[in-house]
């Protein structure tokens, strides 16, 4: 009698409790709205900048402090500040709500790690689109007023969309930023280095000190190993969530492995942290074996998937296999064949990582999605 009382009092306090947890989840038409007060707020800090900084002059769309050098900077700070103010907010939502309980320092590494990331893709995707047009429109140059709307609109637009990814930042979202910071990063600290030569000798070249990237190359890998190891946390969310669901349907022996799993993501992200922190120009073989033990944690990653990671489809398993045994190739292309150099060899290596945790979070996220419908479905027809 007292333990239906009981049932039946903690069924009564749980539903007293759904209605006021309800409110506090952030809508997504709310989240559009500040989204666009973003954008707005962006767009007018462009147009009070430009007068200022173009104040006598009509500067070009790119170079000699033109116009692209000041929106791709106004850009950046927007992005971080957009991004920075819709994370912290988006721990309101009772479905990430474990942000905020996580120790401070994991707190702030994780909120400033990627604000910067943001700011920097922001940055690095409005100063190339600058470069573009300079070279569309030779010659062409701006009076203040032109320029400030230029400025206006590239600062609103990355404020904008870094504000939508702070509200709705999850594994899937977490893994695509973490490829096109990567890639923007790289491709940017290639087309800026001050040596054309930079391919001839290595890829960690480009970030010695003499080569004139050192700081956005090794910067890059720095903050993209935070990245990955953020990326870990929501992972354990997502591989907790993928067990409790198998077991509610029947299947306990599909369980992972998730501390192997998420010791090996941390690992490869501490790797490529410290590969960054250690350029190659100051300690080789330090920067080498770091490289080397990365290289080594995602091969055991991919040999282990299957026993530690059970469930997901035999095609991403022998996608794994192929994509090791491409690395395997190519690093045989290089040495003992010598058909191509070391730079080569180092890009589809980082390629093939790169694109392996990409698609093993999306695979981990596909399989929650499914369990998770199989279980609405079971609950359905109990009903």
């Amino acid at each position: 009698m007292s333990r239906d009382t009981t049932e039946s009092a903690g069924r009564a306090e749980s539903a007293g409790r759904a209605p006021r947890e309800r409110p506090e989840a952030p809508s997504a038409t709310a989240a559009e709205a500040r989204a666009l007060i973003a954008a707005f707020v962006a767009a007018a800090a462009g147009l009070a900048v430009a007068p200022a900084v173009f104040a006598g002059r009509r500067p070009a769309l790119s170079g000699d402090r033109g116009v692209g050098d000041v929106a791709a900077l106004v850009a950046g700070a927007a992005a971080l500040i957009a991004f920075a103010v819709a994370y912290r907010r988006s721990y309101m939502d009772p479905d990430r709500s474990w942000l905020a309980e996580r120790p401070l320092w994991r707190r702030v590494l994780g909120l400033v790690a990627l604000s910067f990331a943001h700011a920097a893709i922001a940055f690095m995707v409005t100063w190339a689109s600058f470069q573009i047009f300079q070279r569309a429109f030779t010659g062409l140059t701006l009076d203040t007023f032109a320029a400030s709307l230029l400025i206006s609109v590239a600062a609103a637009l990355t404020s904008y969309a870094a504000h939508q990814s702070g509200s709705r930042m999850d594994s899937y979202a977490l893994s695509n930023l973490l490829a096109t910071f990567l890639a923007a990063g790289v491709l940017t600290s290639m087309v800026t280095t001050s040596r054309s030569n930079w391919w001839e000798v290595n890829f960690s070249v480009l970030g010695a000190a003499d080569y004139g990237v050192a700081l956005a190359f090794n910067g890059t890998l720095v903050t993209a190993g935070a990245v990955i190891a953020l990326l870990a946390e929501y992972m354990t969310r997502d591989l907790r969530a993928l067990d409790m669901h198998r077991a509610r349907v029947g299947r306990p022996e599909a369980a992972t492995r998730e501390r192997a799993l998420l010791t090996c993501l941390v690992l490869i992200g501490a790797f490529l942290a410290v590969t960054g922190l250690v350029p190659v120009d100051l300690v080789m073989p330090a920067h080498n074996a770091m490289a080397t033990s990365m290289t080594a944690v995602y091969t055991l990653l991919v040999l282990r998937a299957p026993a530690w990671l059970p469930g997901l489809s035999r095609t991403f398993y022998a996608a794994g296999y192929a994509m090791l045994g491409a690395a395997v190739i190519s690093v045989m292309l290089w040495w003992p064949l010598g058909y191509y150099n070391m730079t080569a060899m180092e890009l589809v290596v980082a390629a093939v990582v790169l694109a392996w945790l990409v698609l093993f979070t999306r695979n981990v996220a596909a399989a929650v999605e499914d369990v998770r419908r199989d279980g609405d479905s079971s609950a359905l027809r109990e009903r």
